[in-house]
């Protein structure tokens, strides 16, 4: 069998309703024309996004201590 048809098949298994085979399909078609330079950028990407979540959790934070003072000192 063909190596992409089984990472593709392998992959969306493993995220069946999570992530579109469409998606998969052309994630494992990038990886294999690209390689190294794909992974990295996938990593920056993903770096990227944790970032993001980070600083939302953080504000979610604040905002929670912030209202929690509000109720404790008016």
């Amino acid at each position: 069998m063909d190596p992409k048809k089984l990472l593709s098949k392998e992959i969306s298994a493993k995220f069946k309703g999570h992530i579109s085979e469409r998606t998969v399909n052309e994630k494992v078609n990038q990886f294999f024309k690209h390689g190294n330079t794909f992974l990295l950028l996938e990593l920056v990407s993903l770096r990227r996004e944790v970032e993001s979540l980070r600083e939302e959790l953080q504000y979610q934070r604040k905002s929670k201590r912030s209202s929690l003072r509000a109720l404790v000192a008016p």
